[in-house]
């Protein structure tokens, strides 16, 4: 999992100036990864120069503010990644390319035949590209500047092309040495991409929160389509390739921020409809209703308006470690265990609904549950907004084995309870998610494990690099 973001404009700006746009974005999108923070910048006379740093963003920015040895040059534009990546072959965006033309490109979702995609790019320009790809997104910048030398450095014909031989899913954002900027939504449009399009500046970020914290107008990328700026026009062109757009349901359960939009469908509205069908599935006589923050907040409140019990807070997080699902392994049993706080007089002597948005891998919610009874509350009743995460997801490399999921292997809910120390468990439905989304094909491999594709198991990042 991971968030991209992007800024060009035909001003050709100072270099600060330009790192400052892209990193604003950037900032808005912290809660799709934080363990490393990377941008590539492209000036104006075809030099991309790379920052990362493994550590959120803020640092980064950090970083640059005092750095001294900034090159004193106009810039044309940015593009850049928050991911979860641990080691630093991972990182992005990544860079490739020779004297004749240059690409960065970062990547958002996960291509699960980017070995194949590197033997086509070997086979294409064998002079180039060298004998292995770290990641999928190195495979994706090979393939580009190979397809691009096939087709006289056009990038965009390059994308079309890619787009035949990309399994999984992408959302992406493409700097050029031209200099061009050049943003693709892959044609499954499993995840999210907007962009802002005004004057002479572009902007693009994987979600429209992004933009429009910036007070930017946005619009969303459709499925397949793709946009190439140079800085005095944009243009608009689509793959080609047929594909049944099945948008990644995990978005709207837990991904994206709420004040966010994904394929036209609020992301707020959406959290708020599983709750409010939780709640007819699954009552339950009680004397509060209890969120688990932040992402199954929406949700209890549409559980709460529905079953009549009120809501209160009897959770308190402490915003600053981080989110747990997206921190890095070693790191995941002390975010858990020190991320929440219970607010005794809320749920003391009291029967309590908790409601979270999923159980992945329950690492949050046995010492959640565990700090309720420790607070006082007699009962309590685990209401999950989504069905049980039993999948793993080649969309999403946060998840890598099966063996991570705690309900993988598990039919009988029964045995999850016990583990997580609940009076009772009830999950909601894939119905009842697809009601709530509203739109007629979502992916829901991570709860059906129906793929559409057929994909490899994802594997651990350290695997990736062996």
């Amino acid at each position: 999992m991971g968030g991209i973001a992007a800024y060009a404009t035909g001003r050709r700006r100072a270099y600060d100036q330009v790192l400052k746009e892209a990193l604003l974005v950037l900032i808005e999108l912290q809660h799709r990864g934080q363990e490393s923070a990377g941008i590539a910048v492209a000036g104006s006379g075809g030099e991309i120069d790379v920052l990362r740093k493994r550590s959120p963003v803020f640092s980064l920015l950090w970083k640059l503010s005092r750095s001294r040895s900034r090159p004193e040059r106009e810039s044309f534009g940015c593009v850049a990644h928050v991911g979860d990546a641990a080691l630093e072959e991972l990182s992005q965006p990544v860079v490739f390319g020779d004297e004749r033309f240059r690409v960065a490109v970062a990547s958002d979702g996960c291509v699960s035949d980017y070995r194949e995609i590197h033997l086509t790019a070997r086979r294409l320009a064998p002079d180039v590209i060298p004998n292995h790809a770290w990641s999928p997104t190195h495979a994706l910048a090979q393939a580009v500047y190979a397809l691009a030398r096939e087709e006289r450095w056009d990038a965009v014909e390059a994308l079309k092309r890619l787009s035949e031989h990309v399994a999984g899913t992408y959302s992406l954002v493409l700097l050029t040495s031209e200099p061009r900027l050049v943003i693709a939504r892959g044609p499954r449009g499993l995840k999210p991409l907007a962009y802002s399009y005004a004057g002479d500046e572009f902007y693009a970020a994987s979600e429209t929160s992004a933009l429009q914290v910036l007070d930017r107008d946005w619009r969303e990328v459709e499925p397949g389509e793709i946009l190439s700026f140079d800085g005095g026009s944009l243009e608009t062109t689509s793959s080609g390739v047929p594909a049944d757009p099945s948008p990644c349901v995990f978005e709207y359960v837990y991904i994206s921020r709420p004040d966010s939009y994904f394929n036209g469908i609020s992301v707020y509205t959406s959290r708020l409809r599983m709750g409010e069908l939780l709640a007819k599935e699954a009552p339950v006589e009680a004397d509060a209703v209890v969120p688990v923050p932040e992402s199954g907040r929406v949700a209890a409140i549409g559980y709460s308006r529905a079953s009549g019990i009120p809501l209160v807070e009897g959770i308190v997080i402490n915003k600053y470690v981080g989110r747990v699902f997206i921190a890095a392994p070693e790191r995941r049993d002390l975010i858990s265990k020190l991320k929440h706080g219970i607010v005794r007089s809320a749920v003391e002597g009291k029967s309590v609904v908790v409601i979270d948005d999923s159980i992945v891998r329950g690492t949050t919610l046995g010492f959640l549950l565990e700090k309720l009874r420790r607070g006082g509350a007699e009962e309590l009743h685990l209401r999950i907004a989504s069905p049980p995460f039993r999948c793993p997801c080649y969309a999403n490399v946060s998840i890598a084995t099966r063996e991570e999921l705690l309900a993988w292997g598990k039919s009988d809910m029964e045995e999850i309870r016990k583990l997580l120390g609940a009076d009772s468990l009830v999950y909601n439905t894939p119905k009842n998610l697809v009601l709530s989304v509203g739109l007629s094909n979502v992916c829901l491999s991570c709860f059906t494990c129906r793929y559409a594709l057929q994909v490899e198991e994802p594997r651990s990042q350290k695997q990736q690099v062996e």
